[in-house]
Formats: structure tokens, sequence, C-alpha cells
């Protein structure tokens, strides 16, 4: 267990990853983070905790894992970024030797705080993470998996939207509407002539509500057709959102295209895709599990949320 005190003096905090769009993130699903959060609590048990506390809202999922697992009562810190207070939600966890939990620890001031008010209340505590990057963090934890890629669990999709990215670049109290729904629309000649038609509103083709500010038009037309595109969403509802074309050198098929897709709505920090195609929807949701992609259907006017995992890339044997 981690013996130094808690202090906040140290080396400035390193920028967070994910403020670099060109990093390709990876993503841990919830049946993922269940096994990780499994693995460390053997070395937990040895700890032998009488409770367990979350620090919310990141760490409310992996502590309800934890405290389940371990048959443990469950007890809720929060923790103020802006003035760096850590107070308890509902009433003060019971037990003396606490589980402390939470998602992830970047630079590990959210643990270092809460860690250091648990043990100003007289209470031994050890601290489970289910992921941590060592390049950032200047306090670890004592239980947690490393990981140096950028990483992006599933209640977190939110923090890689622009208006979640300018909060973390800024360092401001994080309003919870910033990390609200970004979504891509995969534009094709289909939608594209609907609009033009007339068709303006989502639900009119089938299409989910999504928020015209809060939405990226991203298209496998190619670059050169941009003008022709635009000129064409001129009259329509949809002329001020944004517009990213597929480059003319990029191949023409529809895995390509998908991975095109996917790529651009990532560095976007979209966290939901809307496409009409399935097998494009299928191929974008494999290439980009974090996101939320939804294959609507034109024809019936319905949506479904798929999701899919890419096979690995074949690799070419060696002569031998």
């Amino acid at each position: 267990m981690t013996t130094d005190e808690p202090t906040d003096s140290g080396p400035a905090e390193r920028p967070w990853k994910g403020l670099d769009t060109r990093l390709m993130p990876v993503f841990i699903s919830y049946d993922q983070v269940e096994r990780m959060v499994a693995a460390l609590l053997p070395a937990a048990a040895k700890f032998q905790p009488d409770e367990v506390v979350a620090i919310a809202r990141g760490g409310l999922v992996p502590a309800s894992m934890a405290a389940g697992i371990l048959a443990l009562p469950l007890s809720f810190l929060t923790h103020d970024r802006a003035s760096g207070t850590v107070s308890w939600i509902g009433p003060p966890a019971s037990g003396h030797r606490v589980l402390l939990v939470d998602d992830c620890c970047s630079s590990g001031t959210t643990l270092r705080r809460a860690q250091a008010k648990l043990r100003a209340e007289g209470r031994e505590c050890m601290t489970l993470v289910v992921v941590h990057d060592p390049d950032v963090a200047r306090h670890l934890p004592d239980l947690s998996h490393p990981m140096r890629d950028l990483f992006r669990l599933p209640w977190e999709r939110g923090e890689a939207t622009p208006t979640g990215r300018e909060a973390k670049a800024s360092g401001a109290r994080l309003d919870p509407g910033a990390e609200a729904p970004f979504v891509g629309v995969g534009l094709d000649y289909v939608l594209l002539t609907k609009i033009v038609a007339g068709c303006h509103e989502p639900a009119s083709i089938g299409l989910p509500r999504f928020e015209p500010e809060r939405t990226v038009l991203i298209s496998g037309i190619q670059e050169a057709e941009r003008a022709r595109i635009a000129a064409s969403l001129a009259s329509t509802p949809y002329r001020d959102l944004p517009l990213q074309c597929r480059q003319n050198a990029t191949a023409d098929d529809k895995e390509s295209i998908a991975r095109f897709k996917a790529d651009a709505a990532t560095r976007w920090g979209c966290t939901h895709f809307l496409e009409r195609d399935a097998e494009q929807a299928i191929g974008i949701s494999g290439h980009a599990p974090h996101l939320i992609v939804t294959w609507w259907s034109a024809a019936s006017g319905r949506g479904w949320t798929i999701g899919a995992a890419a096979q690995p890339e074949a690799t070419p044997r060696a002569d031998r």
C-alpha cells in the first residue's frame, strides 16, 4: 500500500492525452472493466477492507462491481475539481478500513485528495482504480492496471467531445452539459437526396433526434464534391453543420469508407454515429467501439443500436 503522505506539491500536470486528436483511443468496455476489477480484488481482499468507497462520478461503476464481488457496503465521495474539496454524498462510511475506488488515474489529484480526507478522518485506506497512465500520474494507486495508450471508458465518452476537451484544456469547473452527446451523421447521396427533397426533420427519415449545434456531417463522398454538397444543403436547416468529406485519395470500397468515418468521428470527438448503410455501420462500430452506432433504415424509418468487434487484419505469411 502507498505509504507517502498525499500532497498537492510537485511538478505541473502534463496535458491529458485526449487533447491530442491524432491519438486513437483504446476502448475498455463494461465487461472488460469487470474483469479488470476482479483481477485486482484478491490483493484488495488481503487488506481486509470493511467498506468500499466510490469517488463519483467515474468510480461508481467499478466500485459497485468491487462491492458486489467482495460483499461489502458501499459509500460515496465527490471531488470538486475547482475548489479541491472532497465531501461525502449521503452518510459517511461507517467502516474503518476502506477500499477507495475510482475509474482511472491521470494526474492522480482526485485520488490523492480523497485519500487525504479519509486518512484525516482516522481511516486506513487502500486505493484501487481500473487503469492509470504511468506517463502522467504523480500519485500512483495501490492497485491498478497501467496503460500508456489513450484509454476511454464507456461512461467517459463525453470528455472527448469538442466542449468536453475545451473544458479539460481550460481547467475550468466541468459543466455536465459539456459532455452531452456529440453526433456524427453519415451523409451519403440517399440521405442528401431526402434532405434536399424537404425531409428536414430527423424523425421524418427515421433518424434519431440530434442537436444541430452538437452534430457533424461525415461523408463518404469525396472531397472533390464538397462544393456540390454545400450547394445542395444551402437551403436546408443543415447548411451550417460542419462537413467532413472523404479525401480523394481514399479508396472507395465500403471497408475503407467505414474506417474513414470511424477515424473522422473519433477525431471530432463524437460519442454517437448515425449511419444508413448497414455494412458500414457494422464496420464503423468495429473500428471505433467507443462510438454508440445506430444503423437507421430509410425504408422502415427505424433505427437499431449495434455493436461489433473487428477481426484482426490478416498478416501475410513469410515465404519459407
